[in-house]
């Protein structure tokens, strides 16, 4: 996640708390490695789950048992999220940056799942890439929808819907040294590469201009 990411998400649950209760239950989905994740993303933590977990209950979930996580789940499972089933109260989940590391044919069913958890004024963040390069973790199946383009994928009252720019490759491009620089650049002329890490050459036109990621929120 961006730090320009995570800053619009805190804004978002700002707001929302400004007129509405504190939802009890927020649902990390596809949490990945939440020990490195405060290591090497630092403002992922202080901005989307620091500033709120006096008010709610933050669980984890990850298909790996990464250090942090709360509840290890491979949510391609039928039964995925009965752990639900066990959480009093109201649930924010929030879905960062996971969509487009999943195959495109599972959206919907991962979606679904998530909609039939959801009750009555029960939230959801969707956030993905919308101009951003290729990135395999260990997929990247270039989803990168408009806001618009995710509202239409449930049937939620979208209260939020934003493209945010997110800062560039030239900010890491800067901060490496001479030689690893020299590297990236020529990289792209190597014939010999496979097609994925051909790809990822992609990042040097980031260079010249931002990242983007399309942020929403609905509520049941």
């Amino acid at each position: 996640m961006r730090k320009e990411e995570a800053l619009r998400i805190r804004e978002i649950k700002e707001k929302f708390y400004k007129k509405h209760k504190h939802f009890k239950n927020v649902i990390n989905l596809g949490s990945g490695n939440i020990d490195r994740l405060i290591i090497k993303k630092p403002w992922v933590m202080h901005n989307v789950f620091e500033p709120f977990k006096k008010k709610s209950l933050i669980t984890h979930v990850d298909s790996i048992a990464y250090p942090g996580v709360t509840i290890v789940q491979d949510l391609s499972q039928k039964n995925a999220f009965s752990f639900c089933n066990n959480l009093k109260g109201s649930k924010l989940f929030i879905l960062a940056n996971v969509l487009e590391h999943i195959p495109k044919k599972a959206h919907a069913e991962l979606l679904n799942k998530i909609y039939s958890k959801m009750k009555s004024k029960d939230g959801l963040i969707i956030s993905v890439p919308y101009d951003y390069p290729y990135h395999a973790d260990p997929i990247d199946n270039m989803y990168r929808p408009s806001p618009n383009e995710l509202k239409k994928l449930l049937p939620l009252t979208w209260l939020e819907g934003d493209i945010v720019s997110a800062g560039s490759y030239r900010e890491e491009f800067l901060n490496m040294n001479g030689l690893k620089k020299i590297r990236r650049l020529l990289k792209p002329l190597w014939i010999l590469q496979k097609p994925k890490k051909w790809l990822e050459n992609h990042r040097l036109f980031y260079l010249f201009k931002q990242y983007q990621v399309s942020i929403v929120f609905g509520v049941k």
